[in-house]
């Protein structure tokens, strides 16, 4: 048939491309094997054709394409006329019913779909147990059972000129900033690739600064962060194949936040979120306070403590600055090579083999005690930061500081202190200030920031990701409705 002739001339016609004929009603049926669900094609499509086709055709009063669409059960049938949109649909798990007149797709999707389960990169002890999985259409269900809203919006895009990946906008309307989804959808039209593996690949063509550091993009397994970041006015960009999902605007506050804060008491939650903090300082100060304190400035530290540092470190043959740098490179590579090894020896490698480098290293006197309590409390500190991205920038920053403190002492520790916070105060994300609430006027996000105040005070929508015109203008309209 010429219309299958011409669907087949635009791929390349593989062992897994099949071609079924149904020559009384003068239709071929083409599908790809190895995406599509074999059985329902079987029931759905090819018993009722053969079935129609044993009718005289004298008997046949209704015309074949509204029989099809009459009588084939199928979720979706969709009209085609070019050869080029049948060749899509077919790779995207279609099966094609060519006929003189055109072409039919029928959505037949059939790879294996994992369920949803609890997410392993952002646990919750109280939250819900359910994570975003590799199908599109999954996470799609996940939002809509959680969001019941007409004013729920999903734009979709085709990205990767290889790939052709399907890329979900998601908002809501009227909580959105119409500048943000328009800025957007303006970026992942610029993005010119030939395949999206995965949603951290999109994120790196569409962030703000490409030479920061630090995540400009939220990404998330959980369905409920989602869903309240919707709520407060963000964008959700869903990629197929990828369980992680994108939210955008980012500030650095979104970090340190999980569903946990909100699920328990407000004391316990401003609690959490406090240690935290302390946690990130912990992670980036105590390595090189410790070098400036004991190396330039000894006489800050107590009598009794310059004592005890100096006992500690008697017999030691490597620098402090050697020691520091020394010992923080193991702990990195045991975590990395935690993080690789099979899930059920990765743990137990972790632990086991902190303690054995490190009480090995001291009896070897290779480093002090109290070097190994000091880079014991900064990895404590990285681990608890709740995202693995933020946690990993704050790891590494350490290493430039170090080197600075060996040079500077106290003043170099300042000097890139400050010159850190200066980059932070230029980064964006999509135009929203890093560093929101505290240099941007948003008066009801000093409630969710540093502390988490009672529900009952946080009734105002976010106004993190409106400008401070458009966010007073809004807050008024609500006051007055």
């Amino acid at each position: 048939m010429e219309t299958t002739q011409k669907l087949i001339d635009q791929i390349i016609l593989t062992s897994d491309v099949v071609v079924r004929t149904i020559p009384y009603l003068q239709l071929e049926i083409v599908f790809i094997t190895t995406i599509v669900d074999l059985q329902r094609i079987e029931e759905h499509i090819l018993k009722p054709l053969t079935e129609r086709a044993r009718i005289p055709h004298e008997q046949q009063t209704e015309p074949l394409e509204e029989w099809i669409a009459n009588n084939l059960h199928v979720a979706k049938i969709k009209t085609l006329t070019s050869p080029k949109e049948a060749a899509q649909s077919l790779l995207d798990s279609a099966a094609v019913i060519c006929s003189s007149k055109g072409y039919l797709a029928i959505d037949m999707h059939g790879q294996t779909r994992r369920t949803p389960e609890e997410p392993k990169a952002d646990t919750s002890i109280r939250g819900p147990r359910d994570g975003f999985t590799e199908i599109i259409d999954v996470n799609v269900s996940l939002i809509r059972t959680r969001v019941k809203d007409e004013k729920l919006q999903m734009k979709e895009r085709i990205i990767g000129e290889r790939t052709k990946t399907k890329v979900l906008v998601v908002f809501i309307e009227d909580l959105a900033n119409p500048r943000i989804v328009k800025e957007v959808f303006d970026r992942l039209d610029t993005v010119k690739i030939d395949g999206v593996l995965d949603s951290g690949t999109l994120e790196q063509w569409i962030e703000d600064n490409h030479w920061s550091p630090y995540p400009q993009m939220q990404a998330t397994e959980r369905p409920d962060k989602t869903v309240a970041a919707l709520l407060e006015g963000r964008i959700a960009i869903m990629v197929d194949g990828s369980p992680f999902v994108l939210l955008a605007p980012t500030v650095m506050l979104s970090f340190f936040q999980t569903t946990d804060d909100y699920s328990q008491r407000w004391v316990s939650g401003t609690a959490l979120r406090l240690i935290r903090i302390i946690a990130l300082l912990v992670s980036i100060f105590i390595p090189s306070l410790y070098i400036a304190l004991t190396m330039f400035n000894p006489e800050l530290i107590p009598l009794k403590m310059v004592l005890q540092l100096a006992a500690t470190r008697e017999g030691i043959p490597l620098p402090i600055v050697a020691e520091a740098t020394f010992m923080e490179i193991m702990v990195e590579l045991v975590r990395e090579a935690g993080n690789r090894m099979p899930q059920q020896m990765g743990q137990s490698y972790t632990i086991v083999g902190g303690l054995v480098i490190g009480d090995m290293a001291v009896q070897a006197g290779i480093v002090s005690p109290i070097m190994v309590v000091a880079v014991g409390l900064t990895a404590l500190g990285a681990y608890a930061i709740p995202n693995y991205e933020a946690a990993f920038v704050t790891r590494m920053i350490r290493f430039p500081m170090l080197l600075t403190t060996s040079i500077f002492g106290i003043v170099g520790t300042i000097a890139f202190t400050l010159m850190l916070f200066a980059h932070l105060c230029t980064l964006r994300s999509f135009g929203v200030p890093y560093l929101t609430p505290f240099v941007q006027m948003a008066g009801p996000d000093l409630h969710d920031s540093l502390i988490r105040a009672p529900l009952q005070f946080s009734e105002k929508r976010p106004g993190t990701y409106w400008s401070p015109r458009k966010w007073l203008r809004r807050a008024n309209q609500q006051k007055g409705t």
